[in-house]
């Protein structure tokens, strides 16, 4: 296993403030942690299980996780964990993670790290981890309410989204020289169809947006026309993500995947919502999107360079830890929440609320949208950065 990084820009003045290896050769254990800052608050971040992560890959979201938190001053600081594996086989995942659990019980125990679930991970996986460390009482709680039979805990980050596509689409005249028609039913391409995706699907319908566009692990599927949101979710309950290959339709276009940004160069598009892994929007796909705009419900989908591309081809691209903060709001009002619609109400106005802050702000100073949210962000940050420094030197001259 490589635990070399690649990128070492990635280590700045912000942090990561520690970067933990973790081996377990006898149960083939291969995990790693980063905090990227504390002064914030407890450093919080999901627990991501893919074959194929990287180091400078879970680098990069623990610094996303700081930004999102310092963007919505939320007193939490940002961390990110990544195991190597494959989430499909259960019997071997659970090995991973009850040993993960085992490594990492004394930073969770004394508040150096506060996991949470994040791609091949779920709430079962973690309240397993809490077990393991005998304290299950810390484990997320879930809500146990349903919507179209999926629980209300997988659709906040989904809705989050769709509020924060909603205030850019009422306000591009700030945002761009496009502009929309008020006759028309807005385009949106969706990478991705699991928890979040299927969420997004369910609230773009309930706003009028038009869907023509999805992904899955399978391939990809297109209709201008628009598909059939009720008939994707049938069909995602009963094949997973082989629904692109079961859904009929007579004008259907069938990419794969890797493609499907693509389509927005030959058929009209409003908006792009990356929604799986890192770097999906690069190098090499970025000449050829077109859109008014990108609002992601995954973390980091830029490559480096691609936002200062997409600007200049006049194509907004939104902060990634401003339009998918959905879920990190939901856990804050949860517990003084009366039902799930307070819960989606609150994430709906301080989703809303931000997105129309940082579209005037960026506006207002010149800016696009993306490079304002993180000097925002990081300008915060370093105001507490600057505290901590300050009580260090101040212990250091006292014990003198």
């Amino acid at each position: 296993m490589d635990f070399g990084i690649k990128d070492y820009s990635l280590l700045d003045d912000i942090g990561p403030e520690k970067i933990i290896v973790i081996r377990n050769p006898s149960t083939d254990l291969n995990a790693v942690l980063v905090i990227d800052n504390s002064a914030y608050g407890i450093p919080a971040g999901g627990v991501r299980l893919a074959p194929d992560i990287s180091i400078d890959e879970i680098i990069r979201l623990s610094r996303a996780m700081s930004l999102k938190f310092c963007a919505y001053r939320l007193k939490i600081g940002g961390a990110k964990a990544g195991i190597w594996g494959d989430p499909l086989d259960k019997e071997r995942k659970d090995t991973l993670l009850t040993g993960f659990a085992k490594a990492t019980e004394p930073f969770i125990k004394n508040d150096v790290y506060y996991p949470g679930p994040d791609m091949g991970t779920n709430d079962n996986d973690l309240f397993k981890m809490f077990s393991v460390m005998g304290v299950p009482n810390l484990a997320p709680k879930k809500i146990g309410l349903f919507k179209e039979r999926i629980p209300v805990e997988e659709l906040f980050t989904g809705y989050g989204v769709s509020s924060c596509l909603e205030i850019i689409y009422n306000n591009i005249d700030k945002l761009s020289k496009l502009r929309r028609d008020p006759n028309k039913k807005p385009k949106v391409i969706l990478e991705g169809f699991g928890k979040v995706g299927t969420a997004l699907a369910m609230s773009l319908k309930e706003k009028g947006f038009l869907l023509t566009g999805i992904s899955t692990l399978n391939g990809a599927i297109y209709d201008e026309d628009g598909l059939n949101i009720d008939e994707l979710l049938r069909l995602k309950l009963e094949f997973g993500d082989d629904l692109v290959n079961q859904y009929e339709n007579k004008n259907l276009t069938k990419v794969p995947k890797e493609k499907l940004f693509e389509l927005s160069s030959e058929f009209k598009t409003d908006f792009i919502i990356p929604g799986a892994r890192p770097d999906v929007i690069h190098k090499g796909n970025v000449e050829k999107i077109n859109a008014i705009a990108l609002v992601p419900a995954a973390n980091i989908p830029y490559e480096k360079g691609t936002t200062k591309i997409l600007a200049e081809k006049g194509i907004i691209a939104f902060p990634d830890f401003v339009a998918n903060a959905g879920e990190v709001l939901a856990v804050l009002v949860n517990k003084v929440a009366k039902n799930a619609d307070e819960i989606f109400e609150y994430i709906n106005s301080k989703i809303s609320e931000k997105t129309f802050q940082v579209i005037q702000a960026a506006n207002d100073k010149g800016m696009s949208p993306y490079d304002y949210a993180v000097e925002d962000a990081l300008n915060e940050l370093k105001k507490k950065i600057k505290r901590k420094a300050n009580l260090i030197e101040k212990l250091n001259k006292r014990f003198k």
